[in-house]
């Protein structure tokens, strides 16, 4: 059992939910989190890994299939795959491990891993993965066991190739990479080129020439998602890496985002990520993320 309480809110039966702790690395990030938030869709721009550590088993909508979260499975997301969890606050809580691997470090270090690499959106914990998690969890929970936090970098490597062995087979066929017409992939720049500043789709549709209606049909069919939650994603991203790597406070990162005040980030943040902004920050310092 992880004994340090998360700094947030009190769930269901009296525990509290929120962020435990955020370990950050070249590799990318790990969350530790307990929580009973329903979760709106979203995606990230990492390799994903959500793993069940203790409490309740719940359950996450990958694309229109429901795949559970349990002591048994987990659930494995490529890169910006659309995906949302619906629980319901009164559920008891569940503890789970986020892993956020970065798509460009994973090729670089894996010997030819794919950026996309998971076959599957359902996979089984085996017993070695299990123990892995155990200590990775107990490591975060409690940044002041330095011997642990000495090998917790091992520990999430060795637990992403175990993952990676089971779950990426040579001998399944890879997926069918989209086709992403040219004008979608203009606007796809423009929308990178300015993450906090997430431009109109009228004003994108005409930035590539393309009716309102037509640009939203052949975004969403390009990339898997609607142009509001690709430019949500970004927006999320540059919000953890302020929240992760500065002390600006969190009105300042409000405004970067075109948020008219505080508390309309808050809500948006907490509806993609679960936590609010405060919650997650503290979760960061506590693990002594950077």
């Amino acid at each position: 059992m992880l004994s340090p309480q998360p700094a947030g809110r009190a769930g269901a039966g009296g525990s509290m939910t929120g962020v435990i702790g955020v370990h950050q690395g070249l590799f990318g990030r790990v969350t530790l989190f307990r929580t009973n938030q329903p979760v709106h869709v979203h995606a990230h721009p990492h390799v994903h890994a959500l793993i069940k550590v203790e409490g309740q088993d719940g359950a996450y909508d990958v694309e229109g299939t429901r795949c559970p979260i349990t002591d048994g499975e987990m659930v494995l997301l490529n890169p910006w795959v659309p995906h949302a969890n619906w629980r319901a606050s009164a559920d008891p809580p569940i503890t789970i491990l986020a892993l956020y691997i970065e798509a460009g470090w994973l090729v670089r270090g894996s010997g030819g891993t794919s950026r996309r690499p998971f076959s599957r959106q359902s996979a089984r914990v085996d017993d070695a993965m299990r123990r892995l998690v155990g200590r990775i969890a107990a490591t975060i929970a409690d940044p002041t066991l330095t011997a642990a936090a000495d090998d917790l970098e091992g520990d999430i490597l060795a637990l992403l190739t175990r993952i990676l062995a089971a779950n990426s087979p040579d001998s399944l066929a890879p997926a069918e990479p989209r086709s992403v017409d040219h004008r979608i992939r203009k606007a796809i720049a423009l929308m990178r080129a300015d993450p906090p500043r997430p431009q109109t789709i009228d004003v994108l549709a005409r930035a590539v020439g393309l009716s309102r209606s037509r640009f939203f049909e052949q975004f969403t069919a390009s990339t898997g998602m609607t142009p509001a939650v690709y430019n949500d994603t970004l927006r999320v991203e540059y919000a953890i890496e302020q929240l992760i790597a500065s002390d600006r406070p969190a009105g300042d990162i409000a405004l970067d985002l075109g948020f008219s005040a505080p508390g309309h980030f808050s809500r948006f943040f907490k509806n993609k990520i679960g936590f609010t902004p405060r919650e997650y920050r503290r979760g960061a310092h506590v693990a002594g993320a950077p």
